[in-house]
């Protein structure tokens, strides 16, 4: 399949620029102002944090999702869940350019990071690098609580010089992907705590479990964007050091990216813009650029699933979002979600959710 070239013009609130589509690892798309910015020669530019949509869920074009923040001002997302909330109790397979940082508060979780699983404990807590393909689950059928922080360095406006001597190592540093955070270690203690005042600067407590939108949110003090800065540089500073004293060998010693992960993201990605639609095996595999069968054995083995079973589980997401977002009636969210009737639907929504989709809705508007 030959690559394609193209540049298409983008403006987000006063910002207008041109990104350029290039064949690369999830067909990430390279925005020709931050390359100018990091560019040796060109460091007086400075981009703005407006180079990526930051309004509403969703994904980009290059199947990256899109975070929406906590509040205007607030340059964090956090939430505080319990892994049963999820179908099949394990989170969406995905990516973003976003640092992830999630934290163990009671029970543990597997977490998968590229083709390997790490079996977090409780205190634990593991950073996740940016286009990194991630997700929780659970291996055992337990429950587990914990909070789940985002963090865009491109929010954090950071000078020029800073950007490019610290932010931009840690993120295109390929030997780390992830690093499991330990509280009885003194770095893994100080991040810990850093992302416990992160999540404390959102909901005000420790244990605050928060159902209600993100528009409604009322932060703790009018000081808590302060809050995520400083704990924003505190963590970069931490990272950095950890890196620095382990020398060339990164932050981890992992066992490196599964030869199928590049495979697995692209048709992970199609998955993700195409299944409003109907999508067969053999558009998966051409996705990926390999069989139906190899497409069917790299699902088996990355995320347990098969290829079809993973597009039913991206649709009962989009699904259950739509039943606690709007007062769409069934039928219609079924058919904006690719289900081929509303009986079909309603059906798979239960075996994965274990609930009706109008108990489901039902059940949300009362919490």
């Amino acid at each position: 399949m030959d690559a394609e070239y193209h540049s298409m013009p983008l403006s987000f609130g006063d910002t207008a620029f041109r990104c350029t589509i290039v064949p690369r690892f999830c067909t990430i798309y390279r925005i020709e102002l931050a390359e100018r910015w990091m560019n040796q020669s060109e460091r007086a530019e400075r981009l703005p944090y407006e180079f990526m949509p930051i309004t509403g869920w969703g994904r980009l074009p290059n199947g990256a999702e899109m975070v929406q923040y906590d509040a205007p001002m607030f340059f964090s997302f956090t939430e505080h869940s319990l892994l049963h909330q999820y179908p099949n109790m394990r989170a969406e397979c995905h990516w973003h350019i976003d640092l992830e940082f999630t934290h163990i508060i009671h029970g543990h979780m597997w977490y998968f990071v590229n083709g390997e699983v790490i079996r977090l404990e409780e205190g634990q807590a593991i950073f996740v690098n940016s286009r990194q393909l991630h997700y929780g689950f659970t291996e055992d059928g337990t429950d587990c609580e914990f909070s789940c922080t985002l963090l865009n360095p491109a929010r954090m406006s950071a000078p020029t010089a800073v950007y490019e001597r610290f932010v931009m190592p840690l993120v295109t540093d390929e030997s780390t992907p992830y690093v499991v955070l330990n509280p009885d270690d003194a770095h893994g203690s100080e991040l810990i705590g850093r992302i416990v005042q992160l999540h404390d600067a959102k909901f005000g407590r420790p244990d605050g479990m928060r159902s209600s939108a993100v528009g409604d949110m009322t932060l703790a003090d009018d000081t808590a964007p302060l809050t995520v800065l400083s704990c924003f540089y505190a963590i970069l500073r931490e990272l950095t050091v950890i890196a620095r004293e382990r020398g060339d060998d990164g932050m981890h010693d992992h066992a490196g990216r599964h030869p199928h992960v590049a495979t697995l993201a692209m048709m992970v990605d199609f998955v993700q813009q195409h299944y409003v639609h109907q999508i067969t095996l053999a558009q998966i595999a051409a996705a990926g650029l390999v069989g139906r069968t190899t497409c069917t054995a790299i699902f088996r083995e990355l995320l347990g699933q098969t290829p079809i079973e993973f597009v039913n589980d991206v649709r009962v997401r989009a699904a259950a979002e739509l039943l606690t977002t709007t007062q769409l009636p069934i039928a219609t969210i079924a058919a904006q979600t690719g289900f081929s009737s509303a009986s079909f639907f309603t059906r798979t929504f239960r075996r994965l959710m274990h609930i009706t989709p109008l108990a489901y809705r039902n059940g949300m508007l009362r919490s």
